[in-house]
This record gives structure tokens, sequence and C-alpha cells, in this order.
């Protein structure tokens, strides 16, 4: 039966496929407990940059669930130096990330990532990590 926590465009194989990139990246992806207000990934470089992550899933409500993940990402806003946002989203449901505009993202510094069913990563736009 189709459920939102399992399968190839779900939140948990999204985070998934994008921590494993990340460390391909030669990040660290730091261990957050399941619950609570954490990001979905808190992720630190050696060169001292810290990425702030959100992930959404494909659902059967995906574009509330992008506004919220937006939503997220603004309030972990914290003017930190040297910290970079990006919201990562199952390729399915992009469409829905990109009705809040590529400009705006960008003023916003808010990268935005796809991760496909394969689990491969890709940028939309923002800056590259």
């Amino acid at each position: 039966m189709w459920s939102p926590n399992n399968g190839p465009s779900s939140e948990a194989a999204v985070v998934e496929a994008f921590s494993a990139w990340l460390v391909e990246q030669g990040w660290e992806c730091k261990d957050l407990p399941p619950h609570g207000n954490y990001p979905d990934i808190d992720a630190r470089h050696p060169d001292g940059r810290r990425l702030i992550v959100e992930a959404k899933g494909f659902t059967r409500d995906s574009g509330t669930d992008l506004d919220t993940g937006y939503g997220q990402i603004l309030r972990r806003m914290d003017g930190a130096p040297d910290t970079a946002y990006a919201l990562v989203v199952a390729k399915s449901i992009v469409r829905f990330a990109q009705r809040v505009p590529a400009e705006v993202r960008n003023k916003l510094g808010i990268a935005l990532y796809t991760v496909d069913s394969s689990g491969k990563v890709e940028l939309v736009d923002g800056a590259r990590l």
C-alpha cells in the first residue's frame, strides 16, 4: 500500500540520498533526533561551512508540504556566517517548490535541489555547494 513514508520519492529516501551525496562531497552530516524542531539535515564542511537542509518527498498534499518546508527554512535562518540553506525535494514534486520564484529563493539564499527515484542529486538553482 502507498505511504508517504516509504518508496523512492519519500522524504526519508530524499534525506538518505542527499545525505549520502553530501558525504561524497566532503560534508559531515550530524545525527539529529527523528522528531522535534530540527532541520532534516545539518551538515558541516571541514572548511567551516554549515548547511541547513529541509527535505520534502511526495505526499498526498505535496504543495502544502513544500510551503511548510520554506517556512521551516526561514525560521532557521539566524544570520550565522558561513551558513547556507537548501530545500531538497523529490524530483516528482519540484514544480511545487518552483512556485516560489528562483529570484526570490536566490535573494533568500535558498538553493533548490532534487533527488530522482534512483537517488541522483541535481541542483535546480541557487549556490552550488
